[in-house]
């Protein structure tokens, strides 16, 4: 029986992976004291609803944000361009950030394998957000090497990461966007914390404690200034948060 449920659970998990999807935009007219962010992006960005961690943080901090978003599992940037419902979240006028995350290995493949698709699908993406929010900040995400499925057929999860941190680079360089150094903050994670899981069990998504250390990096490229007070650890072992936000910390602003 044990047995038939973990099969159960493994397909449930698996569906919601590939299928799992999330449409949200920010209710007009907009308050006064309101940000409003754009997500787009796929299961790096749903699994443990980083964006509401992201909003929750905020709070926290005397930011009020609403969240626009569609968000679909394994899907780039070119497929986000032919989705109706992506479509009516990135045409919203009034966002002043935005946060974009590609799939998974993508920057690795331009940076690698020289898929100028995977830049062209981008500045096709960001250049629509902006033609309906001129003055939106476009952060384009830099996301985590992984272990899981043989790294993405990279080979090893420092492998991908170095691919990733190379065509990010360029897709930001040549948006003329910057970067929200995610995967940076993973891998100091990784290093000097290794008792804190930052993958799930299939070692490709993040766990909740990856989910909590994005949220933090994109409020951190948001405003520009460390946490005070008491912030929310949704969910997260509180001493775990708290050294997640000090790595987050340390990526974004510097401090030692």
């Amino acid at each position: 029986m044990k047995k038939i449920l973990a099969v159960c659970l493994g397909l449930i998990c698996g569906l919601s992976i590939c299928f799992g999807q999330e449409f949200q935009v920010p209710q007009a007219p907009k308050a006064q004291d309101e940000v409003w962010v754009l997500c787009i992006g796929n299961s790096f960005t749903y699994f443990f609803h980083s964006d509401q961690m992201l909003c929750e943080i905020a709070e926290s901090q005397g930011l009020h944000i609403k969240i626009g978003k569609y968000l679909k599992g394994g899907q780039t940037f070119g497929q986000h361009m032919g989705i109706e419902e992506s479509r009516k979240a990135r045409q919203v006028r009034g966002y002043d950030y935005a946060f974009l995350q590609d799939q998974s290995v993508n920057p690795a493949r331009l940076a690698r394998d020289k898929n100028e698709a995977v830049l062209t699908d981008y500045i096709k993406l960001k250049d629509e957000v902006l033609e309906y929010s001129p003055d939106c900040k476009i952060f384009l995400e830099r996301t985590w090497g992984y272990p899981g499925n043989k790294a993405g057929d990279f080979g090893t999860w420092l492998e991908l990461d170095k691919y990733l941190k190379k065509g990010t680079a360029k897709m930001a360089r040549k948006g003329h966007t910057k970067i929200s150094p995610i995967g940076e903050a993973f891998k100091r994670a990784i290093w000097e914390r290794p008792d804190i899981a930052m993958f799930g069990p299939d070692g490709k998504h993040q766990s909740r404690e990856g989910s909590y250390l994005k949220a933090c990096v994109n409020y951190l490229m948001i405003t520009g200034k460390a946490f005070a007070g008491e912030v929310p650890s949704c969910e997260v072992n509180p001493e775990k948060a708290a050294a997640l936000r000090a790595i987050a910390e340390k990526t974004v602003l510097g401090n030692c």
